[in-house]
This record gives C-alpha cells, sequence and structure tokens, in this order.
C-alpha cells in the first residue's frame, strides 16, 4: 500500500516534504528506502519514534499532514502532534470491524459478503482514530487474499487522492467509530495457516484463498509439507467411521480427501522443495493411495 500511494502522490504532484519508512532491521527497509530516494524525495531515518532528534526534525518541516499506509509501528502521541492537523491512515477494511494487520485473510475466512477501506485520523490506539472517508467493494466468490490487496490498493489511491484534494479546500470530515462488538483482524498464528480435515470443506476452500498468495495455507503428506494455492469443494459423503484428512477417491486430476463435511481436492500445491505443480503433477509424481492421510 505504501508503495503504491506514494506513487499516486508522485504523478499527482503532491507536496511531499518527507518520508519515512520501516525501522533498518525491517525486510523491506532498503528496498522502500531506494524507492523513496529515486523519487527525489526527503527521505527520514530514524531508530525510535519518540527520539528527541526525529521529533524535531518533523517540527521542522512545518508539515500539515501526515498520511500512514502499511506502517507496523505504534505511533506516540509526541509524533503524533508534530503536524498542523494530525495523521490519517489508510486501512484495509470498514473500520470498526476488523482492527488490526491483517483484514484481507480474515474477512474471506469469516465468509463476508463485502470489505472496503477506511481513511482516518490517527489516535494512538491502533484503528480507533475518527473516520474521514469509506468505500465498500463486494468480495467475489473467488476472492483471494492477493486480488483483495490489490483491489484494496487501487480503492486507497482514489480514496487518499479524493480527501487531500479536499484538504486543500477546508478540513476533513472527523466521524467517531461507533463502539460495538466487532471482528478483529489481527495476524495469524502458524497454526491458524495449517489446514484442519476436521472442518468442513468450504472452511478450507476459504483459508486457502484467504492466504494465497502472501502467506499459504499448509498441510502434511507422507511427513512432507504442503503449501495450498488452490483447492476445490466436492460434494461427497463418505463415513463418519472414516478418518478427517483421508484419500477417499483418486481421479484422473484430483485427489479426493475427507473433511468433516464434504470433501476438498487441493488443486494448486508446492509439495516440499521438490516441484510446484497441479494435483495432476500430484498424481504422477506421487502415486498416492487411498486410504492415506493428509494430516
Amino acid at each position: 500500500m505504501a508503495f503504491v500511494c506514494l506513487e499516486a502522490c508522485y504523478q499527482e504532484g503532491i507536496n511531499i516534504v518527507g518520508v519515512m519508512g520501516p525501522k533498518p532491521d525491517h525486510h523491506m527497509f532498503s528496498h522502500f528506502k531506494q524507492f523513496v530516494k529515486n523519487k527525489g524525495y526527503n527521505y527520514i531515518d530514524y531508530s525510535d519514534l519518540k527520539s528527541k532528534e526525529l521529533i524535531q526534525t518533523i517540527k521542522d518541516l512545518q508539515v500539515d499532514l501526515a498520511v500512514v499506509c502499511s506502517f507496523n509501528y505504534k505511533i506516540p502521541k509526541e509524533l503524533l502532534e508534530t503536524t498542523k492537523d494530525g495523521f490519517i491512515n489508510l486501512h484495509p477494511s470498514l473500520l470498526p470491524a476488523y482492527r488490526g494487520a491483517n483484514p484481507y485473510s480474515r474477512v474471506i475466512m469469516n465468509n463476508e459478503q463485502e470489505t472496503g477501506v477506511t481513511l482516518h485520523y490517527m489516535s494512538e490506539e491502533f484503528d480507533k482514530g475518527n473516520i474521514i472517508l469509506q468505500y465498500k467493494c463486494p468480495l467475489e466468490k473467488d476472492e483471494t487474499m492477493g486480488t483483495l490487496f490489490n483491489k484494496t490498493n487501487d480503492i486507497c489511491i482514489k480514496l487518499l487522492l479524493s480527501a487531500l484534494e479536499e484538504y486543500e479546500k477546508r478540513l476533513l470530515p472527523s466521524i467517531p467509530q461507533i463502539d460495538g462488538d466487532f471482528p478483529n483482524a489481527k495476524n495469524l498464528d502458524d497454526n491458524e495457516t495449517l489446514i484442519d480435515y476436521n472442518k468442513p470443506a468450504s472452511d478450507i476452500e476459504r483459508l486457502v484463498r484467504a492466504l494465497n498468495p502472501f502467506i499459504l495455507a499448509s498441510t502434511f503428506f507422507r511427513k512432507t509439507i504442503v503449501k495450498v494455492m488452490k483447492a476445490e469443494i466436492i460434494k461427497k459423503h463418505y463415513s463418519t467411521e472414516i478418518p478427517n484428512g483421508t484419500i477417499v477417491d483418486i481421479k484422473d486430476d484430483k485427489v479426493i480427501i475427507k473433511t468433516a463435511r464434504d470433501c476438498v481436492a487441493l488443486i494448486i500445491i508446492q509439495f516440499g522443495s521438490q516441484f510446484i505443480g497441479d494435483s495432476k503433477d500430484f498424481i504422477n509424481f506421487l502415486q498416492p493411495r487411498k486410504g492415506e492421510r493428509f494430516y
């Protein structure tokens, strides 16, 4: 999001007086810094968001408004107060629903019918600041984390440029978020990325889409990890005495695996470090047998 929004602001000629990226120990630090410097922008290095040097640097720039995209650190009050009209943040969900680091996966896993992007003011608490603008978009039947990432990035650009154009004329709206019990979008832990065959096939298929292509759902076969990029629900029922995860049938191009409800076929996979391919490759390469199990 940071790359595409900065590129959009660059193309529109927005007056950007400085850019901060991740900390030096972040895996994207060098890549993002070089991207910023290639645009000719003033790149601001730092290691501590509360440092007096950083706070003074921002104050000296006489910033009107700060824009935040995909920033993974909590911004302290001292920094939030360095600009004339605050910090605004782009969040890829319809706040207050799905506050947190990974709304992309969570909305797909939870079978939501729509999501969107929220532009909001930043407060000291993550994703709880007053709302400026929101834009809704449907979740398609075949939506993946990747397609949703692209879709919301496009919306982010439009919302941001629209808001900055409005800001040239007047202060932006500021609508408090409503209270209530809303679904959370915290990062997934490792166990959540593992396929659980004791769940319905529909849950497994959504999990696979929700993690494709940046995280990927995992399972094990013959003690080897299998990464799954695409899965298909198979509407077949087998005896409850057959353990879930068991291969119950093998077609020409599909391995049919029993789940808690219906069956699932793993269509595009990576088998350890041996190959990436479709289920037909899996059948030809490994010659799986009925009765073997995925774990």
